[in-house]
């Protein structure tokens, strides 16, 4: 069946979501089931209509990736049903450190899936976060606005979501298994080694952005 005679017999409610769940998307790349209940609503909605949404996103240049065991909806880059090697197509100009962060929870998130104990809840503190930043000899270079600013881009695009007060003993980070496709292990180490290699060059300067 085309998409026009798959779209027609939507209902008028449903004609909406495929709208609500194309803009999400198209916006933050990533649709999280187990985010909240209106993520998980959109995500069910797409994994019923995925051939009409592939479609249709398919005419804009984009690919549609459902993974069921992560219960993660994603623009992607190439084509196919395998996610294995697939990461998000959508680029973002990143300023040095939200670089340099972003590698910090995808390690954290890989490291705890290979551990095999990857719950459905994956939650960082902030002390853990400044500890893996110790790697990069950042620990007492990013302050508390920087990493505000950090994690207000990462919640935007569906990677975390920040639980409690920045700032409070109590608040934690939840890394989302979208992170899981944000980058894959060969990205990792060229982002890693490029961003940290900038970040000596230029001293610790972290104001430049970077893709």
């Amino acid at each position: 069946m085309e998409f026009n005679e798959e779209y027609d017999l939507l209902t008028s409610s449903d004609k909406d979501t495929f709208a609500r769940a194309c803009r999400r998307l198209l916006k933050q790349t990533f649709v999280v089931r187990d985010k909240n209940e209106d993520s998980r609503k959109l995500y069910f909605f797409i994994k019923r209509n995925k051939d009409m949404m592939k479609s249709y996103l398919e005419y804009m240049g984009f690919d549609l990736v459902v993974n069921q065991d992560t219960g993660v909806a994603m623009l992607a880059n190439g084509s196919g049903e395998s996610t294995e090697g697939r990461i998000s197509v959508n680029r973002l100009q990143l300023k040095k450190i939200e670089s340099i962060i972003l590698c910090c929870f995808w390690t954290l998130y890989i490291d705890r899936m290979k551990s095999g104990t990857l719950m459905k809840n994956v939650n960082v503190s902030v002390a853990q976060l400044r500890f893996e930043l110790e790697k990069y000899g950042l620990r007492d270079k990013v302050d508390k606005t920087a990493l505000e600013n950090a994690l207000r881009v990462f919640s935007a695009y569906q990677l975390i979501e920040v639980n409690g007060n920045f700032g409070d003993e109590d608040c934690m980070i939840r890394l989302l298994p979208s992170m899981e496709f944000c980058l894959d292990t060969e990205s990792f180490r060229r982002f890693a080694a490029a961003a940290a290699n900038r970040m000596m060059d230029t001293g610790g300067d972290i104001e430049e952005d970077e893709e």
